[in-house]
């Protein structure tokens, strides 16, 4: 819900501004943002009898001063939190990705797995990205689908809808030359990188 998001946004900067200020800038980090604020509020939001819960997943990056140090938390409605660092079960991942069901993440997932390459060019990571979501809203529209689809069907699928559809992506660089390392990509940009 959009009053759930922007509320926990104000949380999330309300935070961030105190850790900045009662400590310091580098004290501010994803990990602390995420465990210590958006995770509990969301939590005790989704325990509680009398109030309603916040209507929110969220995905966060945090990019690192080398690939292997970025960092992707997923935050579910009920204050639970994925990652794509590596733990005794899972290995780690280079992307992160967020739907409406578990089974639309899952075959989002395992599509990125078999598709994703550190060393792509910008042009296939976006493409491998509007891939992944074309095959989560194809998941979404069926309650079945237990296999990715075929890439001819996925292709279409993307075509179809991106003909339609202003794509809204960003990215984060690494090396910025200034603080804010988030750069909005512009749609007319995005669609010369992918025009087949």
């Amino acid at each position: 819900h959009p009053g759930d998001i922007e509320r926990l946004r104000m949380a999330a900067i309300e935070l961030a501004s105190t850790e900045g200020f009662t400590r310091s800038a580098a004290d501010v980090s994803l990990r602390r943002l995420v465990h210590y604020s958006l995770s509990p509020a969301m939590k005790s939001a989704f325990e509680q009898v009398y109030g309603a819960p916040y209507l929110a997943r969220m995905l966060f990056a945090e990019v690192g001063d080398r690939p292997e140090e970025d960092l992707f938390l997923r935050v579910e409605y009920d204050g639970e939190i994925a990652t794509n660092g590596a733990t005794f079960a899972q290995a780690r991942h280079d992307f992160a990705v967020l739907s409406g069901t578990q089974q639309s993440r899952e075959l989002m997932e395992s599509f990125l797995k078999a598709e994703h390459a550190p060393d792509a060019s910008f042009e296939t990571a976006l493409r491998s990205a509007l891939d992944a979501w074309s095959i989560g809203h194809m998941t979404l529209q069926t309650s079945d689908a237990k296999e990715l689809p075929e890439r001819a069907a996925v292709t279409k699928y993307r075509q179809e809808h991106l003909a339609n559809t202003q794509i809204e992506a960003g990215i984060l660089e690494r090396d910025a030359s200034r603080a804010i390392c988030y750069r909005p990509l512009s749609d007319t940009e995005l669609r010369h990188l992918i025009s087949d």
